[in-house]
């Protein structure tokens, strides 16, 4: 088991052992009394609504964004206008661009 595994599992079994032992010390009128200044509590009330409406609005962006690429066709689409676009963009020297154009193609069908 690796270390964040060991301490995960560690702290779920210290919390679960906590709360068995808390439990069994205090006597039920005091956790009754807590549960209910819990309850009543406006500031607490009010902190909860606003975690709520964050954790709405993260979970709305988290789905906005836009599903994984599992297609790449349009990628190489894209690789070719570039490729195309290069021989009209050629500079004076003819031999330096018969040099970029044959590396494109070998490129190209090295990729593919």
């Amino acid at each position: 088991m690796s270390k964040a595994g060991s301490f995960i599992l560690g702290s779920i079994v210290g919390l679960g052992a906590g709360l068995i032992a808390a439990s069994l010390l205090i006597p039920e009128e005091k956790t009754k009394e807590v549960k209910e200044k819990l309850r009543d509590n406006d500031k607490l009330q009010d902190l909860k609504k606003k975690y709520d409406k964050g954790t709405e609005a993260i979970k709305t962006q988290l789905s906005s964004f836009p599903n994984n690429i599992e297609d790449d066709s349009e990628l190489r689409d894209f690789d070719d206008i570039v490729i195309d676009d290069t021989n009209k963009d050629l500079g004076s020297d003819e031999k330096e661009n018969q040099e970029t154009v044959d590396d494109l193609k070998s490129s190209e069908t090295a990729n593919n």
